[in-house]
């Protein structure tokens, strides 16, 4: 794959992320298919990346693209301090430890970790270039 291809699995594993990102959030089946549609762009993606110079304006687009994501995540997430009653004597009906629990999920059905190991991974090779 010349680095032409290479470009447009990464445009098209962006594109992938912004349709994750615009699925109604209960929309599992939809998330499941675009899921398996991301790892195959990823796999191929992997598969020229070392031997492949990548595009760094691309790069950059993903990483601001997913960096957005991630903050859109971060934003969604429930303060626990505050749900438990911000230090105050707030009550047991929702408390701390429902409020990670429901990150942890909501973590999951959204593909943090995914996004963050993809973050890290587009720093990595943006260092490698410099």
């Amino acid at each position: 794959m010349d680095s032409s291809g290479i470009d447009r699995v990464l445009a098209d594993l962006g594109a992938v992320m912004d349709r994750i990102a615009a699925l109604p959030e209960d929309d599992f089946a939809g998330r499941i298919q675009l899921g398996q549609e991301q790892k195959r762009l990823r796999r191929q993606a992997a598969l020229w990346r070392e031997g492949v110079a990548v595009d760094r304006q691309m790069l950059e687009a993903e990483l601001e693209r997913l960096t957005a994501r991630w903050q859109e995540l971060q934003d969604q997430r429930i303060d626990i301090v505050m749900q438990s009653g911000g230090g105050s004597q707030g009550g047991d009906a929702f408390s701390g430890a429902h409020a990670m629990e429901l990150n942890r999920k909501m973590d999951v059905a959204h593909g943090r970790d995914q996004i963050e190991a993809r973050i890290a991974e587009i720093r990595r090779l943006l260092a490698v270039q410099d």
